[in-house]
């Protein structure tokens, strides 16, 4: 019998990596049911009997052909989708499923397609009333709320540049590296200096420098959703660019070679390399527990003088792996508290404020800082 005093949300792909910690920090939500779901019932009944409380287990195929009719039965207040990748999902079957039986939907994507297109899912969910959010993990989510934070001292934002910097033991599913370098030739389009150049993935490997200690990181070029999203809401903006990489530097390094050479087009076996770059890079001597992220943007204040700032958040000591998932959370509290965004479906863009996020870290090892730099011309790519 459902109980109707509770809150019921469901989490599909709730025991994976990435559920299981979204899972256990909305755990502290009053008046909550949790489901945690996924193919294997018997792993969703294991740790739903390790968070306790009013959780169960339950097996529920994202691919399943009556899904709609299964989540209709569930009598859902939330669905957060977990069951990635994203990065092929372009069919939004289990957004569609949400809509066909009036149940609110959040995921974690961070493809640049199901993100940015996500919006077209709109006209159905205003018919069928519920509000539908995709993105909402650590971009656009946390880095278009950082953004916001900066465009307090820049009304007028010129250039952006986002970089994410994995730690060695949770660089395979840290948001941002979304399911890997899975196709390290794959391209995609990126703006440099009001022109839409083409690039690739592993592409301009060079060094991003966080704040101590994760110190020095190479990173190279990785499509994202902001890329795209950033020109659609900064309409003086010139340039926009993104960067992720694996820890430590010598995986990193080899995967950008395969990447070149697979743009060559050698017959190399790109999927299998980046599989086997995400074990080495957990295992290989070196690397750090320390994780980072840096939004840094370049335009004019309101005396209208050209500065930049930039806000960085760090997670230290493997508690990094935490920051993707505290924009779910915070977004699917305000679902749950009767402050949901307006009907339709969106992506994650401004729908959260930075202090509404970092709340939910209070109790991991999680710094941040917001700072100007001096003046000088953010690097130019060469193409």
């Amino acid at each position: 019998m459902i109980n109707n005093l509770n809150k019921r949300v469901l989490i599909l792909g709730g025991y994976g990596k990435f559920g299981a910690r979204i899972a256990q920090m909305l755990s502290s939500e009053p008046d909550l049911q949790l489901i945690i779901s996924g193919r294997n019932k018997a792993l969703a009944d294991q740790y739903a009997k390790k968070l306790g409380g009013i959780t169960e287990g339950l097996r529920l195929e994202r691919d399943a052909i009556n899904l709609a009719a299964q989540l209709k039965a569930l009598h859902l207040d939330l669905l957060i989708h977990c069951a990635g990748p994203f990065q092929n999902a372009t069919d939004n079957r289990v957004a569609k499923a949400c809509i066909e039986s009036r149940t609110p939907y959040i995921d974690i994507s961070n493809a640049r397609r199901s993100v940015c297109d996500f919006h077209r899912l709109s006209p159905a969910a205003k018919t069928a009333g519920i509000a539908m959010v995709s993105g909402a993990g650590t971009l656009p989510a946390l880095s278009s709320a950082a953004l916001a934070e900066i465009q307090r001292e820049l009304p007028v934002i010129h250039s952006v540049e986002i970089a994410v910097a994995p730690a060695r033991r949770t660089n395979c599913d840290l948001a941002a590296a979304g399911t890997g370098f899975e196709s390290l030739e794959h391209s995609f389009p990126q703006l440099q200096k009001d022109r839409w150049h083409e690039s690739f993935t592993g592409r301009h490997l060079r060094p991003v420098i966080l704040a101590h200690p994760v110190g020095k990181r190479w990173l190279s070029d990785f499509d994202a959703p902001d890329l795209e999203l950033c020109p659609r809401h900064f309409p003086q903006l010139h340039s926009a660019r993104f960067a992720t990489g694996l820890e430590p530097r010598t995986v990193q390094v080899c995967l950008s070679a395969c990447a070149y050479l697979a743009r060559k087009q050698l017959p190399l076996p790109t999927t299998r390399l980046a599989a086997l770059g995400c074990k080495l890079g957990a295992h290989w001597p070196g690397g750090s527990p320390h994780s980072g992220m840096v939004v840094r943007a370049e335009g004019e204040n309101r005396q209208g003088e050209t500065t930049t700032w930039q806000w960085q958040v760090l997670g230290l000591n493997g508690d990094g792996a935490w920051i993707s998932a505290a924009p779910v959370v915070a977004l699917a509290r305000k679902f749950l508290r009767g402050n949901a965004p307006e009907v339709g479906a969106r992506a994650c863009w401004q729908l959260l404020g930075l202090d509404d996020i970092l709340m939910e870290l209070n109790n991991r090892s999680v710094v941040t800082a917001l700072e100007t730099l001096p003046r000088k011309p953010m690097p130019t790519l060469t193409h």
